[in-house]
């Protein structure tokens, strides 16, 4: 592995995604490339390259009538250690074939069978290994974001038994 898909897959790690808007290259969030903006500043033009390729490849290899391949690559994340419920990708990707005239899996257990085909791991309680709704995963990455201070003191607990007095300076 060169230093440019070194460079891309530590972005990726850290949930970064990257883009290429005309000839700008665009990471999301930035803070995922904090510490790398100079290797990434000297490292442009290979990844700018390796990401082109990338989607080219993505193009070719997702023929219009793979409804699971084209929709995973518009509305999934990839992203270790996470986990995707069954039931909301399925409603997800059934609205999404009804939106672009493709045809849905029957049912939830074809769904998963499908995506055990492509090589998640499916739990038995419902769970897919590393794949979820991009939606899901912004939301969790703004859950996980630094708390807003709400400008309200914190109430003073009380002792077991007594009720907390607030004392007025």
């Amino acid at each position: 592995m060169n230093e440019a898909e070194e460079l891309i897959r530590i972005v990726e790690s850290r949930g970064g995604r990257l883009t290429i808007e005309g000839s700008k290259l665009v990471i999301e969030p930035e803070e995922a490339a904090l510490p790398l903006v100079d290797s990434l500043r000297t490292y442009k033009p290979e990844i700018v390259a390796l990401l082109q390729s990338r989607t080219e490849q993505e193009t070719e290899s997702a023929p219009e009538n793979d409804a699971l391949g084209l929709w995973m690559l518009e509305r999934c994340v990839y992203r270790d250690r996470c986990f995707g419920g069954v039931g909301a990708l399925f409603l997800d990707l059934a609205r999404w074939c009804a939106d672009h005239g493709q045809t849905a899996p029957e049912s939830r257990r074809a769904f998963a069978a499908e995506l055990q085909a492509e090589g998640f791991a499916v739990t038995t309680d419902g769970l897919v290994y590393g794949l979820l709704l991009g939606e899901d995963w912004e939301a969790c990455e703004r859950a996980h974001a630094a708390p807003v201070d709400s400008g309200t003191p914190a109430q003073p607990r009380a002792a077991k038994g007594r009720v907390a007095e607030r004392r007025r300076p």
